[in-house]
């Protein structure tokens, strides 16, 4: 399938970079920040390649108690520019998958307020 160029997202997203915590399937963490961040998921760019449909663990830190959860992996892209040769770096979508309504309300709220404020 070809992609249209037209986003097919349920919620409004914001280029914001928060911390992030990352709680791979291999039993390590990696700690980062987001690319973007919506009540779906998250974008972040991470220097190795997670499986799709890998179950990950989440601490989302928008304010000073992170958000838990869990996130599936839905799609990675290798980037073409790397720091260090021979070393990839993949950008990475990430769709939360076990999140209380609660947490994902208060994702929204604060992605809605970012993007308001921006405007």
């Amino acid at each position: 399938m070809v992609w249209d160029g037209k986003e097919k997202r349920r919620f409004v997203r914001a280029n914001l970079p928060c911390k992030i915590i990352i709680y791979t399937p291999r039993e390590h963490t990696i700690i980062t920040h987001t690319e973007n961040i919506g009540a779906g998921g998250v974008r972040v760019i991470l220097d190795e390649d997670l499986n799709i449909s890998s179950v990950v663990g989440l601490e989302i830190f928008l304010y000073d108690e992170p958000i838990e959860c869990e996130g599936r992996i839905v799609w990675t892209i290798e980037k073409e520019e790397s720091e260090t040769p021979g070393i990839g770096r993949y950008d990475t979508g990430i769709e939360f998958y076990k999140i209380s309504d609660k947490d994902r309300d208060v994702i929204n709220n604060f992605v809605e307020g970012m993007v308001t404020d921006q405007k």
